[in-house]
């Protein structure tokens, strides 16, 4: 049987299912909010969230709470957000390595549709250096002195699956050469030893490298930015040297739980992007090497499909070990 429901009844029901959801998206939020952090305190990622949160805790005039969850060089905490209640009360700071989780750990219990991108924050471009005792002035110079040693020379990384792992990968096949990867927990052990020449290149963050650059212990090669940035303004970006197409920035940003209300997700969007021109928070983040982006949740989404389509294809061709 066929019932008919009078047009003004159906736009009713309708209304009546869409007001309760807009109810909630203005009365959001009621108490504090978790932003968790996949990686150990003390990170660049790490920094930015706590710089940003006391922003977007008065944004949002509720507390949000820095948490770090470490593990599966970040499944732990998408695991985390990906069961938590879908009220956007549980949120994710995350990078360009997002993606990766999923194409690198095939039995997680979750999948890329399970989030949504909130917004890309910022970015943090990484330069690509070397200890100021190897003789190579320019990534040709390396890249022609790697060509006569195969497999002789070292790339650090802060662990398997980063980005700028699979950044360096990409770089290595771009370029026709072969580095060993020596992956460490994080950054600072690798720079350690780059600077004892143990390593022959690393990329680290702007913020990382520039204080051992000034002092002459280490030389910049080239700058992972779509163009040369104002800390290093005489060293060419590897779009200029023809490797555009290698990541080797971190891109920092919020994500949520894929069924959190659209209007909750609208709130918390604005307040995360408010948060980060703050003059104050701004300021701290250019001393940092750090620049400032807050794009649209669109944008960010946008990102995140074009990154993971990307590292798809590295984890292939230089044939990642998959868990």
């Amino acid at each position: 049987m066929n019932i008919r429901i009078p047009r003004r009844a159906a736009m009713l029901s309708s209304s009546a299912l869409v007001l309760p959801a807009i109810a909630r998206g203005q009365e959001f939020p009621t108490r504090p909010i978790k932003l968790l952090v996949p990686f150990a305190a003390g990170g660049p990622m790490d920094l930015v969230a706590r710089l940003v949160a006391p922003g977007a805790s008065t944004e949002l005039s509720q507390q949000v709470i820095v948490e770090n969850r470490t593990g599966g060089t970040g499944a732990v905490a998408m695991t985390e957000v990906a069961r938590a209640r879908p009220d956007g009360y549980t949120l994710m700071f995350t990078g360009a390595s997002w993606p990766v989780v999923p194409l690198l750990n095939l039995n997680l219990p979750f999948s890329m549709a399970d989030f949504a991108a909130l917004t890309r924050l910022t970015v943090a471009p990484h330069v690509m250096v070397v200890p100021s005792q190897l003789p190579v002035r320019s990534l040709a110079e390396f890249i022609a002195e790697a060509k006569k040693r195969p497999g002789e020379w070292s790339y650090g990384t802060s662990g398997i699956g980063t980005t700028l792992h699979l950044g360096t990968e990409m770089l290595k096949m771009r370029a026709g050469i072969d580095l060993v990867h020596v992956p460490y927990r994080g950054n600072a052990p690798a720079i350690t030893d780059l600077l004892a020449g143990r390593l022959q290149t690393m990329f680290p963050t702007l913020a990382e490298a520039i204080p051992y650059i000034r002092d002459d212990r280490m030389r910049p090669l080239a700058v992972g930015y779509a163009q040369r940035v104002e800390w290093l303004p005489d060293v060419p970006t590897l779009s200029e040297l023809g490797y555009g197409d290698v990541p080797a920035s971190s891109d920092f940003g919020v994500a949520t739980g894929g069924e959190v209300p659209l209007a909750i997700r609208m709130k918390l969007t604005a307040a995360f992007r408010a948060a980060v021109r703050q003059p104050a928070i701004g300021t701290r983040l250019h001393e940092l090497g750090i620049i400032v982006v807050a794009s649209t949740a669109e944008e960010f989404a946008a990102m995140v499909a074009e990154e993971g389509a990307r590292y798809a294809n590295v984890i292939r061709a230089a044939n990642v070990p998959q868990n």
